[in-house]
């Protein structure tokens, strides 16, 4: 039946190799992490186009180091086109916003948070 790939798990795997990806997190984080979630977007008039809005936090034990992982992030993502991932085709990754720093809480939590663009069509999952 066709579908559109779940854009959280294809980045996750797409990212993996970088450091653990998730799609949620555990009360207690072991960086480096990656966290992927999906934050809006919406299919073209036609419908036969994903346009997924996917936030990206990268944990790091200290602030360059999250830093260095999101640089990482940035440096695999950037105008990639045709990914192709165990959960669908991604037809193309744009960045929507740079990388910001969020203070936490807790003070030994440092994350940078990016926003991408995911892209992709119908396919029979």
């Amino acid at each position: 039946m066709p579908g559109f790939p779940d854009v959280e798990m294809a980045l996750c795997e797409v990212l993996e190799w970088i450091a653990p990806t998730y799609t949620a997190t555990e009360d207690e984080l072991h960086p480096p992490v990656i966290v992927i979630n999906r934050v809006g977007g919406a299919t073209d008039r036609q419908g036969v186009q994903d346009i997924a809005v996917v936030e990206v936090v990268c944990f790091g034990a200290l602030r360059p180091d999250s830093v260095a992982l999101n640089a990482a992030v940035r440096s695999m993502l950037s105008g990639a086109r045709g990914v192709a991932t165990s959960v669908g085709f991604l037809d193309k990754i744009t960045e929507t916003s740079a990388p910001i720093a969020f203070p936490d809480l807790n003070p030994d939590v440092r994350r940078v948070v990016s926003t991408w663009t995911v892209a992709s069509r119908l396919q029979d999952l």
